[in-house]
């Protein structure tokens, strides 16, 4: 793995970053920065900033992809990104057909679902099941147990934030008139961000969801609202249940001994979104824990101690 980097590093300092060499990528979207490190970091060898291995540079406002670069990390993909450019400029468009078309393979993700459960092996799972803005589907979602404790128990040292650790998994399975349509599932990187992915009923990968209001490009169009400040219901409103929207139900489906207050203001998990995590999986687990005082474990009933809960 060393010898691996050094080679890349080697590679990197050859190849040089003449300005005419360059590709201009024009997204015209708030805080272009932040989604280029995410979508250009997803091809950083190892992990890392796209900026700092130079695939990416900034001049002034402006954003430049060096395809030789990209080359040095994914050999072939700088020329299909120069082709995907429109006179040496990359739209958002011609990203997300870039994304498309490279994105899974670079990310090393799971070519079907069997793959990914593999590799995710949990033998205890959170599972909750939830109605939102996002999609008519009902989506059941699973987070691993373990990775929500590892969270909390690092909550204080974290700065008061929910951080899950890298290799996190949360999955879901969406259905539509009590029909599973598709699967998607959001994974932990080391730089920070998560890896988006998607599969079709047949558990094989998708290049976007199929549940209505409307597809989604993966990962192009999923991080709009998890990069967001905007709270949305049926997180907004818990732990009391949301109004009705005319757009559908907004809702957990959950009992009372999910629907701690205490704990709810004292994670405000959905508006701090300190890992750009949208679900309640750590409210709802903490206050699962709190209802069962009595009986937890001794290591459960540090954790609800340290916290002060």
């Amino acid at each position: 793995m060393l010898k691996r980097r050094l080679l890349l590093l080697v590679a990197i300092s050859l190849v040089g970053c003449a300005p005419e060499s360059r590709i201009e990528v024009v997204l015209d979207k708030s805080d272009p920065e932040r989604l280029l490190q995410f979508y250009f970091g997803s091809y950083v060898q190892g992990g890392g900033d796209p900026f700092e291995s130079r695939i990416l540079t900034r001049q002034g406002r402006r954003f430049y992809a060096d395809p030789a670069v990209l080359d040095a990390h994914h050999p072939g993909l700088g020329a299909l990104l120069r082709q995907r450019a429109l006179k040496n400029v990359l739209s958002w468009d011609s990203l997300g057909s870039f994304l498309a078309e490279t994105y899974y393979e670079a990310r090393g993700l799971p070519p079907t679902l069997q793959a990914f459960k593999e590799r995710w092996s949990y033998t205890e799972w959170l599972a909750v099941e939830v109605d939102g803005p996002m999609t008519k589907a009902r989506r059941r979602i699973y987070v691993a147990e373990q990775s929500l404790r590892e969270a909390l128990q690092a909550y204080r040292q974290a700065g008061n934030r929910v951080r899950y650790a890298t290799g996190t998994a949360i999955v879901a399975d969406h259905y539509q008139d009590s029909m599973l349509i598709e699967h998607t599932a959001m994974v932990r990187r080391r730089d920070g961000f998560w890896d988006f992915v998607t599969y079709a009923a047949d558990g094989k990968l998708a290049p976007a969801t199929a549940a209505l209001p409307r597809a989604l490009a993966t990962p192009l169009q999923c991080v709009g609202c998890h990069f967001g400040s905007k709270q949305f219901e049926p997180e907004r409103s818990f732990p009391d249940a949301a109004p009705r929207a005319p757009e559908g139900l907004r809702a957990y489906y959950v009992d009372s001994t999910a629907r701690d207050a205490e704990v709810t203001r004292y994670l405000e998990e959905h508006a701090r979104r300190s890992d750009t995590v949208l679900g309640l999986y750590a409210t709802l687990y903490l206050s699962r824990l709190r209802a069962g005082r009595d009986t937890l474990s001794a290591s459960n009933l540090a954790l609800l101690n340290e916290l002060g809960l």
